[in-house]
């Protein structure tokens, strides 16, 4: 029975999920790189360092670590620049409604991102009380697809992975779910090549509530 909700941050909950599109694309463009919607959702998810050796098999030439690390950085700065603006209006349709009414209902939430920027965020929206555990990149050593996040979470909410549900909307992060041992529910994102139609786009356009409240009652839940 599911007592916990896991929920991604970037495109889930907040819509800085273009902001790091944004810093991506400037980032590569600096580099003389070219970024497609397609290739940059193989960075989605990740990792910062492990997004840029990403990016950088696009480059011409062979980047050191030094200038890997620069580059984060330089990343990073791009990104802040933006998320400084962030304010309510920035939480995406449904998710704050669903994260209180999760509360209300007992259930435990957790946010697991693998950006550093995550705990921040959600302060800097005043949302981060919502939430019993928040765990971001600067308390995991891997990040998605590896389940690191996911079962820190999980550990730091007492809550075995079987009683978890998992709301992503990335690959990377749907992969390390399942290798948590967590349910996952896949909302759809605006940077997969392939249709994904069927995929509710937020939280709004779904009753989590409702697919949870019916498997307390016994039946089987929906979802992946």
């Amino acid at each position: 029975m599911i007592q916990a909700v896991i929920f991604n941050l970037d495109g889930v909950l907040v819509c800085t999920d273009e902001c790091h599109y944004r810093a991506w694309t400037q980032l590569a463009y600096e580099q003389g790189i070219i970024l497609q919607p397609e290739f940059y959702l193989k960075m989605v998810g990740l990792k910062r360092m492990d997004s840029i050796k990403i990016l950088l098999k696009k480059a011409e030439r062979v980047y050191a670590n030094p200038e890997m690390w620069a580059l984060s950085v330089r990343k990073n700065d791009i990104f802040n620049e933006m998320i400084d603006r962030l304010d309510q209006e920035s939480i995406l349709p449904g998710a704050l409604e669903t994260v209180i009414a999760l509360k209300n209902k007992g259930y435990k939430t957790a946010v697991a991102s693998s950006s550093e920027n995550a705990s921040g965020i959600l302060r800097q929206l005043r949302i981060d009380h919502w939430f019993d555990v928040v765990v971001d990149g600067t308390q995991i050593e891997k990040g998605k697809p590896d389940p690191e996040v996911y079962l820190t979470a999980a550990r730091k909410l007492a809550m075995p992975t079987g009683n978890c549900l998992v709301v992503e909307n990335t690959p990377a992060g749907e992969e390390g779910a399942r290798q948590a041992g967590m349910r996952c529910l896949l909302l759809s994102n605006p940077y997969e090549a392939e249709s994904q139609e069927r995929l509710p786009g937020t939280l709004a356009e779904l009753d989590l509530i409702d697919l949870l409240e019916r498997e307390r009652k016994g039946e089987a839940l929906s979802i992946s």
